[in-house]
């Protein structure tokens, strides 16, 4: 009977009132749910993103489509209208779809809205076959406060900036 007596004992002093977690342990659980909403708040896409990004691909497939003029030796030319904007060659005197997956046609994402420079809703950028752009423009594209310009100059270069 003393054995079990002593057991018991050291029972109660291992778990003295064991009914709630201390002041520390919830405070570590709020500072992990604290990070954890960081994480998805900072990967949710914004529109100033979204514009950003856009204005990204249009830069690199400007520049991509002013290569393909100098390298075929040919004219290559890049509509913009306010649904999307499309990739064409000259061959043959006519104007054909330019191949290749980074020269599909493209439309606008739902949250990004474009205008040219000129003000009208189609825009149209030309690169000749030495890679100048006899039509030089600015493609500006813009969603809720964000704002981004993409430029081509008369030499053919290709720039973005706000």
């Amino acid at each position: 009977m003393r054995i079990f007596a002593a057991t018991a004992k050291l029972r109660a002093r291992a778990r003295p009132d064991a009914n709630g977690f201390t002041l520390v342990e919830l405070m570590v659980v709020l500072a992990i749910m604290a990070l954890a909403a960081t994480a998805v708040v900072l990967t949710i896409p914004g529109e100033e993103r979204s514009v950003r990004s856009e204005a990204d691909r249009l830069a690199a497939r400007l520049a991509a489509a002013r290569d393909v003029a100098v390298i075929e030796g040919r004219s290559v030319a890049v509509r913009f209208a306010p649904s999307g904007y499309g990739f064409e060659r000259r061959i043959a005197g006519e104007w054909q779809p330019l191949p290749g997956r980074p020269f599909e046609q493209r439309s606008w994402p739902a949250d990004v809205t474009f205008s040219a420079e000129s003000g009208q809703g189609v825009a149209r950028i030309l690169f000749d076959r030495v890679g100048t752009s006899p039509t030089p423009q600015t493609v500006v594209l813009s969603g809720g406060d964000a704002r981004e310009m993409v430029r081509v100059s008369a030499t053919g270069e290709v720039s973005r900036g706000r």
